[in-house]
């Protein structure tokens, strides 16, 4: 078989030929790639190129106090803010609390009977200190001279007449702190009226005591109701602060109310007790006005208020930095059924003058950024003025008012 020769050339040879073509074209590269660039940067500029005008204005501080009418159905007045009045369901709370009061000497039990006359038509009289005698045999007397009206017909039935007398027991003792009995009135007894003359009482007899005890004071009823209704007030203030939306002015004491619908005391002033329970059922209510509308009203507060003389031809509407606005309120004169109150502030904001864009636009329109900012600073109601080109450049500020922006700071 005739032998094969393959011609193979010299790798070395290759090597130099691609170095040689990659040397030659070196230069061509590196000039397309800077032209790429300068027309990228050419673009970028072109499109982000701008003129940024910085203003800090010059600022009036202003202090007042106002009131204002708020109304549930009036506020079409434009001296009248729309009101809105929330309330809670019924808040219940029942506490038993310690009775602090004591007394060291002979007491005797008192209270209320009411005396019916069943027997005759006519009245009955009774004197002063006339004897009430309860079931147990137990004694008292009326405060006071008594005439118990007689008896009546009515659809067919006859109704006692009856009156209603403060008794007093006939010794000091706590035997006499009876509950709700019956009772005959001794002085009557043979007479035809005895049985036909009688009286019951419908609460206990108290105050009933020989030597120290413990009784109840105005003051422990007092305070144990103030703490109660407090309770339910801040329960209540809680709920109507989560379920009334965002937006509403709350926070003031004074704007919100309670209606007590149900008030039960387990004991009286004066009555020997170690403890008592006091419950109380109540809803809160609110009255309050939308933020939105009240920052309208301070807003006009304020401009009224100002007092600007400015001498530029530059000089924009007056106008409030809103988040200068500080306010303190309270409500009074709260009509709760026909929704209405008066709402007393005290404000205080900063006002500015806005500049004019369209009149400074056309004053710095073609003119360097030294001149621009020489002339703006010169006007008495800008504090300070600031001209940046963007992303930078030189020249003067372009006629192109797209390219201009104005910013407030403050």
């Amino acid at each position: 078989m005739p032998q094969q020769i393959y011609d193979i050339k010299p790798p070395e040879k290759k090597k130099e030929i691609e170095i040689a073509e990659k040397k030659k074209r070196s230069p061509r590269f590196f000039i397309g790639l800077l032209l790429s660039l300068l027309v990228v940067f050419g673009v970028y500029y072109f499109f982000s190129y701008r003129v940024e005008i910085e203003l800090w204005p010059q600022t009036e501080g202003v202090e007042g106090e106002n009131s204002l009418s708020v109304s549930i159905s009036d506020f079409e007045d434009v001296d009248v803010l729309e009101a809105a009045i929330f309330e809670t369901d019924f808040l219940e709370e029942r506490r038993t609390f310690q009775a602090t009061g004591t007394e060291d000497s002979e007491a005797r039990a008192r209270g209320t009977v009411i005396i019916e006359n069943r027997h005759w038509d006519q009245n009955q009289p009774l004197v002063e200190g006339t004897r009430f005698r309860s079931t147990d045999g137990v004694i008292f007397r009326s405060t006071d001279g008594i005439i118990v009206p007689g008896r009546s017909l009515r659809g067919g039935e006859v109704v006692p007449g009856t009156v209603e007398v403060e008794v007093v027991a006939d010794q000091p003792g706590e035997e006499y702190n009876i509950e709700p009995t019956e009772f005959n009135l001794p002085g009557l007894q043979g007479a035809p009226s005895y049985d036909g003359v009688t009286a019951y009482s419908e609460e206990s007899m108290f105050g009933g005591a020989i030597g120290e005890r413990t009784v109840v004071t105005e003051e422990d009823l007092e305070r144990a109701r103030n703490e109660i209704v407090e309770a339910l007030f801040t329960e209540g203030r809680s709920i109507l602060d989560s379920r009334i939306e965002e937006g509403f002015l709350l926070g003031r004491d004074s704007q919100y109310a309670y209606r007590i619908e149900e008030e039960n005391v387990g004991g009286r002033a004066g009555e020997a007790l170690e403890e008592f329970t006091v419950e109380i059922r109540a809803h809160i209510e609110v009255i309050t006005v939308r933020e939105e509308d009240l920052e309208e009203f301070l807003t006009d507060s304020i401009l009224d208020l100002a007092d600007f003389n400015w001498e530029s031809d530059l000089v924009g509407d007056e106008s409030v930095y809103m988040d200068s606005i500080s306010f303190n309120y309270s409500f009074s004169d709260i009509n709760w059924s026909a929704g209405e109150a008066t709402l007393e502030l005290e404000f205080a904001g900063e006002v500015y003058s806005d500049v004019s864009s369209l009149r400074l636009l056309e004053a710095v329109s073609g003119i360097s950024r030294r001149d621009a900012e020489e002339l703006l600073n010169n006007q008495d109601f800008i504090r300070e003025a600031n001209v940046r080109f963007r992303p930078f450049g030189i020249g003067n500020i372009p006629e192109d008012r797209d390219r201009v922006r104005i910013n407030l700071n403050f």
